[in-house]
């Protein structure tokens, strides 16, 4: 007897990991198969590069002006931090792929209010044994996965280190972390603004918001020049704290505040699923 509900408790447990993957693969299928996201993998990448060698070409050009050689100006060390700081900003896509993410699911972002409405693919979800939990993760691992998807991309651009010198590792591992955890932060808040709003308004209500937390801390006015709490909020503040020659802790209170409110926020969407 108990060999029998073991048995049942493991291919149930089989079962959910399976259609929680099934969830994960339909939603990349989504981006890789439309043709906007791979146009917009495609820009976002070609930018990438032209910027990278035009800095590249610019930062040598002011060494031979004012005659330093390379060593003095470090071409490759300001190459790879205004390349970092792009590659940060890129991933202020990740709220609106999060929101399309759960528009996938229709009737799915307002089941609480809305019964009745359309959508295959949010009745079949309700009837699978999945909880709300795994829903939510396999939408936000779907979103994750191609978000890092875009940065792989970028990774063979720093061989380019061999030649004109960059950061040091550890400065790129920091910076590594703080990406993540933000792209994981943004595509919260674009799935937790869906659940509650339309799509453009959940769009508009989550760029806001993102784009205050990451930029007033940088502006010298009170009371975000004042309070550090600011800084901490921001991970743009959190990168630029990492690339200075005289690196501070901030990019581990903003790591582990984001990660804080991750775990605070994961339970109250998947309550609102529910």
């Amino acid at each position: 007897m108990i060999q029998i509900v073991f048995r049942s408790g493991v291919e149930n447990s089989i079962l959910k990991h399976t259609i929680m993957l099934a969830i994960i693969l339909k939603d990349l299928r989504f981006y890789t198969n439309a043709r906007k996201y791979k146009i917009i993998q495609f820009v976002i990448l070609s930018v990438l590069v032209f910027m990278l060698f035009v800095s590249t070409m610019e930062f040598y050009a002011q060494g031979t002006d004012t005659q330093l050689d390379r060593s003095q100006i470090d071409v490759g060390r300001q190459t790879y931090a205004l390349f970092i700081i792009c590659l940060f900003i890129v991933q202020f896509l990740v709220p609106r792929h999060a929101v399309e993410a759960v528009y996938m699911e229709r009737p799915l972002t307002f089941f609480k209010d809305h019964q009745q409405g359309g959508g295959k693919n949010a009745a079949m979800l309700v009837l699978t044994p999945l909880s709300n939990w795994q829903i939510l993760g396999g939408k936000l691992a779907a979103v994750m996965i191609w978000a890092l998807w875009g940065i792989w991309f970028a990774i063979p651009l720093f061989a380019l280190s061999s030649y004109i010198g960059g950061l040091a590792i550890w400065q790129l591992v920091k910076c590594g972390v703080v990406i993540l955890i933000s792209c994981i932060f943004f595509a919260l808040i674009g799935m937790g603004f869906a659940l509650w709003h339309p799509a453009v308004r959940a769009k508009g209500i989550s760029y806001g918001f993102i784009l205050a937390i990451t930029f007033l801390p940088l502006l010298p006015i009170p009371p975000f020049a004042d309070l550090p709490m600011f800084e901490m909020l921001s991970p743009l503040c959190a990168i630029l704290s990492i690339l200075q020659p005289d690196s501070t802790y901030l990019w581990i209170w903003n790591v582990c505040l984001f990660c804080i409110l991750c775990f605070l926020i994961f339970p109250i969407l998947c309550r609102r699923v529910s």
